[in-house]
């Protein structure tokens, strides 16, 4: 367990599949159903306990399964993004009223309709952002099924990455002494890249409404 000495999520989650054992894929579950389910689950860290669950699934550190692992966590977000659109619809209706909202509202409409679909599997990528485009995706009304695939390619793609990334990237001999570095320059280049394209998708969303 060596490595994971290096990262504060490793030891934490090494100490649950010990005391746990598979309860631990449940535990995982409900942390990452909250993370993207409500707009306070930013709270709960996700790219460094991704890294370290894969970490965990190599048959060198630990007990966990690695398909088994990206089955259950994305099957997690892909459920809290569902909730968090769900409740977006809910919330949509008492934001109309409120003239300061309305127009941000509309706008967010049209551009969903026009490029929902990319911005919710990107967003995935991005920390605290992931929390708050399913409500916003579900206050403008976006197609329910062109939603549910784009979130469902975005929770596959994000989790898979991460998992595999602590899987393989762990055993390599550098990374150990410098894994909290590695972890933030990866959380970083990631979150700039998604960023960036989000923010071209906006302004050419804008550009077709004006």
């Amino acid at each position: 367990m060596s490595l994971l000495t290096q990262l504060d999520f490793g030891k934490a989650l090494s100490g649950a599949t010990q005391n746990y054992g598979p309860l631990v894929y449940a535990i995982l579950f409900a942390l990452f159903l909250f993370q993207t389910g409500f707009l306070i689950g930013p709270a709960v860290p996700g790219n460094p306990l991704l890294f370290a669950a894969g970490l965990l699934a190599n048959p060198k550190n630990g007990t966990l399964n690695i398909a088994l692992l990206i089955v259950v966590l994305s099957a997690a977000v892909f459920a809290g993004n569902v909730i968090n659109y769900y409740q977006g619809i809910a919330a949509g209706p008492q934001f109309k009223k409120r003239e300061r909202w309305r127009g941000n509202i509309e706008r967010a409409e049209a551009f969903f309709e026009r490029h929902g679909s990319r911005t919710v599997a990107i967003a995935t990528f991005v920390p605290f952002i992931r929390a708050f485009v399913p409500f916003v995706a579900g206050m403008g009304r976006m197609d329910l099924r062109r939603y549910l695939a784009s979130s469902l390619i975005g929770a596959i793609a994000w989790i898979t990455v991460w998992c595999l990334a602590g899987y393989y990237l762990g055993q390599i001999p550098g990374v150990a002494a410098n894994l909290n570095k590695i972890v933030i320059g990866i959380i970083a280049l990631v979150s700039v890249v998604a960023i960036v394209k989000t923010i071209q998708l906006r302004k050419k969303g804008r550009a077709t409404l004006e």
